[in-house]
């Protein structure tokens, strides 16, 4: 074998991971969309319409994995491996990512289109100068007029450019978008990429360019997948942070890409701030570039300890799953060769070194991942690129914390509606008839609308409870800050000491601020599961005065409750964050002690209210709004069942239902068909002797 193969064969995926988890969730969701297939067929036209929506969402689910990182730290280049694709996005050119890039793996696509670009909206185009975006929100808090002043007229500057460089292309592309069928590396950079030349042809509609959505499809993948490029989360001017961050709210796996010579370099708030909001199963780190380092062996373990300590002292949890590698490498192994002698003589570098150190403890030294053992054992020889462990990794958490929940939720709405349609055939079908005779239906009805009602006002009381409780948390933490900082500012300026030198801790406001929204994540869902299941429990009272055979009395399952999203409010920069500039113009100012103190109070309680404000208006009442259309959802089919039960409270009405349904051997045979589904519904996640379901998560 030559030196050069010898090299190649370290990049190569490793033999030891096991069999796919991912296969045993890709079997359980065809056996759920086979159990949807039929069961609309078998239920009545009202819940068919609700399955249909369940086979839709089915169908169009993906798992959302977002690459997130510094400018230059190699997202990009990592996303061409893991897809396949090594030419698809632009990378390592002059004009950097500046639109969120997201390439959808084996989903449903637009007919004959690849590649779909969506421009700004009018009303978003013009809101940029009106406020300059959430920098400019930033200013108008600060009272720094002069800074808002020039932040206007670098996006007027910009505008103007972009009009002219579009002419009269550019009044049709606002609120509308280009796509294409086939696409080019050289046609995607136009619309995703932004240097630093204003002339720069290859951003032609970079400016205006919202989003990018492309559509591939890769074998390699078991289940279907979202994998979105951001823009880097240190760009200067913020202006694109408000689209990567609410990219990040919705994301299911969020993928930080850090460079290995410089992994949270001291100013890398930016990235923390999304460590720490997000939750602690949606992360895994990349430290990329280690072809890059001079002591790629000694020094990957050094840089794994000082990370995980850094996660340490910022709250979140040491097992979160590093994995350090190189997208250059990984190219190298899918082109068969390296771009230079050096990137060639640092793989075989590093795999001497490895080699004998590991020959020499066989222990592991470097970090863990989620696959349950070391990241470097000594089968770690193969696989140096990093990229088929990042796989490997970002597998095992589609099929954990993605894809089992999500089926689940969807498996028990199905078996809810099956047996409520078995009740309803069961009913039609027995000569003695099952429904309480002369009842009055009515007052049934109007006892749901009541049970409606109060459910609506319960729900009101839920969220004010729990926003009231989690704002307070909020505020306290501002306040708390605010009192600290301003005792360490006032003490810095007694000790006459430099007023530049001075930073607020808005790691640790941080820190508080996530910490009561972690609470308010753990415990909204618990407490709306706890009322749900009330509200079943009185329309099930509602069934047994209707149903005549409590023996065979059905038992109403309660709807779940939706997990809240990220707010995207606490990953944002706080103008308290940007110390380094809009403080420091202020401490440039001969002010007295007072009225620095002063003006840091004001600032960190337009803060406050900003934040707070975000939380209950979008935040909050978007979750409200979800849990209300879940509660709606679930009252409404237990409705239509009790009103088709209705219809059987006389001879003439059975008789005219029956007709309806088919004749009675009919509804009998729907009836079997309808439990062989609820049966297969029950036993949707029991082991199978497939070897890949034996894999899956209990």
């Amino acid at each position: 074998m030559t030196e050069l193969q010898q090299a190649l064969a370290c990049l190569e995926p490793q033999a030891t991971l096991g069999a796919s988890p991912a296969n045993a969730v890709r079997i359980w969701r065809e056996k759920l969309d086979d159990a949807l297939k039929r069961l609309e067929r078998l239920v009545s036209a009202e819940s068919s319409e609700t399955v249909f929506a369940l086979k839709t969402d089915l169908a169009n689910f993906a798992v959302r994995t977002s690459m997130v990182g510094q400018v230059k730290a190699g997202k990009t280049a990592l996303t061409n491996a893991l897809i396949g694709h090594l030419d698809l996005l632009p990378s390592d050119v002059n004009p950097w990512t500046s639109v969120v890039t997201s390439v959808h793996i084996n989903t449903p696509q637009p007919k004959g289109k690849d590649a779909v670009f969506t421009f700004f909206s009018t009303e978003e185009w013009e809101k940029m100068v009106e406020i300059g975006g959430h920098l400019g929100e930033m200013a108008v808090r600060a009272n720094h007029k002069e800074e808002l002043v020039e932040l206007r007229k670098q996006i007027i500057a910009m505008q103007n450019r972009t009009k002219s460089r579009l002419g009269r292309n550019f009044d049709l592309l606002l609120d509308g978008y280009h796509s294409f069928l086939g696409t080019t590396p050289d046609m995607i950079k136009k619309y995703v990429c932004l240097g630093e030349e204003d002339d720069n042809p290859e951003g032609r509609y970079a400016d205006v360019t919202k989003s990018a959505n492309l559509y591939i499809q890769n074998d390699d993948f078991a289940l279907p997948t979202i994998i979105s490029d951001t823009p880097g989360v240190n760009d200067p001017f913020l202006l694109r942070e408000a689209v990567t961050l609410d990219n990040l709210s919705d994301t299911d796996i969020c993928v930080v890409v850090l460079s290995a010579h410089q992994a949270f370099s001291s100013v890398d708030v930016a990235l923390l701030r999304i460590l720490a909001a997000l939750n602690p199963n949606k992360l895994v780190l990349f430290i990329n570039r280690i072809d890059e380092l001079q002591d790629p062996d000694q020094q990957v373990m050094e840089i794994d300890s000082y990370v995980r300590g850094l996660l340490e002292e910022q709250d979140l949890p040491k097992d979160i799953p590093i994995v350090f590698g190189s997208a250059e490498w990984a190219t190298a192994a899918v082109t068969g060769g390296f771009e230079n002698d050096h990137s060639l003589f640092m793989v075989q570098s590093l795999a001497e070194e490895r080699g004998a150190r590991l020959a020499e403890s066989n222990v592991a030294e470097i970090g863990k991942s989620t696959l349950g053992s070391s990241a470097n054992t000594t089968s770690k020889m193969v696989d140096l690129s990093g990229v088929h462990e990042l796989k490997a990794v970002l597998e095992e958490k589609s099929a954990r914390t993605v894809s089992r929940p999500k089926l689940e939720r969807m498996q028990k709405q199905a078996l809810d509606i099956t047996k409520q349609s078995m009740l309803y055939l069961e009913t039609a079908s027995k000569s003695d008839m099952a429904v309480h005779v002369d009842l009055d239906f009515e007052a049934f009805f109007d006892e749901l609308d009541t049970v409606l009602v109060a459910a609506d006002m319960t729900c009101g009381k839920v969220f004010h409870d729990l926003t009231e409780k989690v704002l307070f948390m909020m505020s306290s933490a501002f306040r708390e800050f605010t009192h600290r900082e301003k005792v360490s500012l006032s003490r810095h300026l007694s000790n006459k000491q430099a007023i530049q030198d001075w930073r607020p801790d808005a790691d640790q406001l941080r820190r508080e601020l996530n910490l009561a929204h972690d609470d308010f994540a753990e415990y909204a869902p618990e407490l709306l599961n706890k009322f749900f299941a009330r509200i079943a429990d009185q329309v099930e009272v509602i069934y047994t005065m209707v149903l005549d055979d409590e023996g065979e009395l059905f038992a109403v399952r309660p709807p779940e409750a939706p997990i809240p999203r990220t707010p995207a409010s606490l990953m944002r920069t706080m103008a308290i964050d940007m110390s380094a500039g809009w403080l420091t113009d202020w401490f440039a100012t001969r002010f007295k002690k007072d009225a620095y103190v002063g003006k840091f109070e004001e600032l960190c309680q337009a803060e406050m209210q900003a934040t707070l404000k975000e939380m209950r208006a979008t935040y909050i009442a978007a979750f409200e709004k979800e849990v209300r259309a879940v509660l709606h959802g679930f009252l409404a089919e237990h409705i239509q069942t009790l009103q088709k039960l209705s219809l059987l409270g006389g001879d003439a009405e059975r008789s005219d239902v029956l007709q309806k349904l088919g004749v009675d051997t009919e509804i009998r045979q729907r009836l079997v068909d309808l439990k062989r589904v609820a049966a297969d519904l029950e036993s949707l996640f029991e082991a199978t002797t497939d070897t890949q379901a034996q894999h899956a998560v209990a």
